[in-house]
């Protein structure tokens, strides 16, 4: 009975120091990430400014586009990185849902955006994965969504919303190219240069290539940063998108994306859309950190509702 009860109180004292850690990391990523007031000030008629004050006064990105202008080595660096990147095409892409295009531009546009910062477009693919990413485009990226979250038993525009918002938060961000501009400052400093482990990061049957058949077992290399093995195989004839997040990043897009519906009386919403999606989360596996899964971003949601601005 002893050993048993010993155990009990183990157990508790293991999952408080976890949720202790959990915490501490939600309030480090609240400090650091958060929309600046003012844009929460906007008038909710007004999205579009939402994003426009948002983006203009966000220091983290300010400090990414003057660090990136640079053009020295590891700027250098992540910038090839980046640009290497698998490309979406829409225009040849035969995933894409041309009759649902007016529908999309309308979303779009209610949510606020494309707006001056963001220049994008959200676009419709064919597959039964509930599922919404942000690929690059050849003059910047995308937004897309696809049929099994769309027609998704629950999901509507507000969840959708709250969903493209997050995705607007990665492309806009340039989180893809922060991404590798941290991974090169990492490097520089413990001075190793291996390669990035690429976790599982994909949506399946998503077409990125001019063509529509052959099967995808390719392996990217981004200078420096070298995906031994990304292996990008989908049930599909076609190769799918890849995206590279740090833990942080998907955090900070959920957290914007939720002050967006927070600000229209609609936080709850995006709660609701996380557990649409399919549990598949875009992210890199590094020596440092492991991508959030759908359950983790759920609680640091419930936590920044608990806490006072």
């Amino acid at each position: 009975m002893k050993r048993i009860v010993t155990m009990l109180l183990v157990i508790t004292a293991v999952a408080s120091a976890a949720a202790d850690d959990s915490v501490k990391k939600f309030r480090q990523i609240l400090s650091r990430y958060d929309v600046a007031p003012e844009a929460i000030a906007v008038p909710t008629d007004n999205n579009t400014a939402f994003w426009n004050v948002a983006l203009g006064a966000d220091r983290n990105l300010a400090r990414l586009n003057r660090d990136i202008s640079k053009g020295k080595g590891l700027e250098r660096k992540a910038i090839d990185a980046c640009t290497k990147m698998p490309k979406f095409y829409p225009e040849y892409n035969s995933y894409v849902r041309t009759d649902l295009q007016p529908w999309a531009d309308s979303l779009l546009a209610t949510a606020g955006l494309p707006c001056d910062s963001i220049a994008t477009r959200l676009y419709v693919v064919d597959t039964p994965r509930a599922e919404a990413f942000a690929p690059l485009t050849e003059d910047g990226f995308a937004i897309v969504v696809t049929t099994g979250l769309i027609y998704n038993q629950g999901c509507d525009d507000d969840l959708l919303k709250g969903i493209i918002s997050a995705q607007a938060v990665h492309g806009a961000m340039r989180h893809q190219l922060q991404f590798f501009y941290d991974e090169a400052k990492r490097r520089r400093k413990s001075n190793v240069w291996g390669g990035i482990a690429i976790g599982a990061l994909v949506a399946a049957d998503i077409a990125l290539t001019m063509t529509d058949s052959g099967d995808c077992d390719d392996n990217f290399t981004y200078n420096d940063f070298s995906t031994t093995n990304i292996n990008v195989n989908t049930t599909g004839a076609t190769p799918a998108p890849v995206y590279i997040y740090s833990a942080d990043q998907i955090y900070q897009a959920d957290l914007w994306a939720y002050r967006m519906m927070e600000r229209l009386g609609k936080g709850d919403s995006y709660i609701k859309a996380l557990r649409l999606l399919s549990p598949q989360v875009a992210g890199a596996e590094t020596d440092k950190e492991s991508s959030p899964c759908i359950s983790d971003r759920i609680k640091f949601i419930n936590f920044v509702t608990s806490q006072k601005r």
